[in-house]
């Protein structure tokens, strides 16, 4: 193909699939033909907002940030990767010499590019460059579609390291969509005694028991009242949690957390759906339960690539819709119903 054919957003509700110039490496980056790139909940709030927080999409920008493919051309000065090295892709492009950097905390960086979210081009297109050290080679065991997943597999790796999580604890994760899953999943290969998976949605529970959640539950009480519907948690779970992973947006269910916490207990928000949030914080002071965040990855694509090879995770499960390249609004649509778990874009049809 002599066009390079991307998925490009000008602003809110405005996607265009165009034909650009392929592009070249410049000096320590490679030309990637892209194989499969995941749908995110990050992509259609960008297509609706037009903008993710602070970060307002004010020229047109290739979206897709859960990336793999296969090197197609290598720049100058690259030594570590060669042409038909399959590899997943790393979004996060930190600055490295930001205080935050330094530390180094480089997914907390300052002055952060996001391939495909924030200011450079993303993986929905034929062809995409990027520097040599966001490209992760692929074990033979490991396919591309599964390459794709690694981006997401990667924030529940962050999670649960940050969460410092120890062998036997008890942990609740709310929320079976593809990270809840992943980060359920992370939870048991580091040696969590017993997990527990969380959803309204029977399918999703389904789903959940068979990539590995020791129990699963729907929960019958509403989160208004968190002290009830913490309780009826840990009864389902036989304890209080050591660690709740909030993986669902779901108002309310910060506070539940900290109700279902024991005490010196941890509670881990990695999806969540409002930035204002009621929840009992002097419970959480007096209990010392700890309210902690994490944010894209903080360099755990190797980890999260090894426990796919090793067979410790399971990746390929999640994925319930592959689309072509012309139909990432249809895929947006399938994201909004809840009728999809993890949807991908093949970018070769």
């Amino acid at each position: 193909m002599s066009v390079n054919r991307a998925v490009r957003l000008h602003g809110k509700h405005d996607l265009r699939i165009e034909n650009l110039p392929i592009p070249e490496p410049e000096e320590n980056h490679v030309q990637v033909k892209m194989s499969t790139v995941g749908l995110c909940r990050t992509d259609v709030h960008l297509f609706e907002e037009g903008r993710i927080d602070y970060v307002v999409i004010d020229k047109p920008i290739t979206i897709g940030h859960e990336i793999s493919g296969t090197i197609s051309k290598i720049g100058p000065g690259v030594t570590s990767l060669a042409v038909g090295d399959r590899v997943a892709i790393d979004p996060c492009r930190p600055c490295g010499t930001c205080t935050q950097c330094k530390k180094p905390r480089t997914n907390m960086c300052l002055n952060m590019i996001l391939s495909g979210v924030i200011k450079i081009d993303g993986g929905f297109a034929t062809y995409m460059t990027t520097p040599a050290y966001t490209c992760h080679k692929l074990p033979d065991n490991v396919s591309l579609e599964e390459g794709a997943m690694i981006e997401p597999l990667s924030v529940g790796v962050n999670a649960v390291r940050r969460a410092r999580m120890s062998p036997g604890d008890a942990v609740i994760v709310t929320g079976a969509g593809p990270v809840g899953l992943f980060a359920m999943q992370v939870a048991k290969a580091l040696g969590a005694g017993k997990v527990m998976m969380v959803d309204i949605n029977e399918s999703r529970l389904q789903l959940a028991s068979k990539m590995g959640a020791d129990l699963v539950f729907k929960p019958t009480l509403p989160t208004s009242d968190p002290q009830a519907a913490s309780e009826e948690l840990k009864t389902a779970l036989g304890s209080e949690a050591d660690l709740f992973m909030e993986c669902s947006g779901a108002p309310g269910i910060v506070d539940v957390a900290i109700h279902s916490c024991a005490r010196g207990g941890k509670v881990m928000m990695i999806g969540f759906g409002e930035m204002a949030m009621y929840a009992h914080i002097g419970m959480a002071a007096v209990r010392e339960i700890d309210i902690l965040g994490a944010f894209a990855n903080d360099n755990n694509y190797p980890e999260s690539v090894e426990l796919v090879a090793a067979g410790k995770v399971d990746v390929k499960s999640a994925i319930t819709h592959r689309l072509p390249l012309d139909k990432v609004l249809e895929g947006m649509e399938l994201i909004k119903s809840g009728k999809s778990v993890k949807v991908v874009i093949d970018c070769t049809s």
